[in-house]
């Protein structure tokens, strides 16, 4: 039977490993950024989505609103 005995050090596992959990913080600073901007746009899309449809309900009132008519 072969038995495999793996041994490292510590910082030949640990360093690695502070490399990888700063590479994440750096991703997910980016990510939450951007997710951040992509809300934005959503809420700026959403409000006008929600004139135009109220603008498509009530025509005249909007033209008359907007110096239209």
């Amino acid at each position: 039977m072969n038995v495999r005995v793996c041994v490292v050090s510590d910082m030949g596992i640990i360093k690695p490993l502070r490399d990888r959990v700063r590479d994440l913080e750096v991703i997910n600073e980016a990510h939450q950024k951007k997710n951040g901007q992509l809300r934005v746009e959503i809420q700026e899309k959403n409000k006008k989505i929600d004139e135009l449809i109220e603008r498509i309900n009530n025509p005249l009132k909007k033209m008359r609103g907007h110096g239209e008519l």
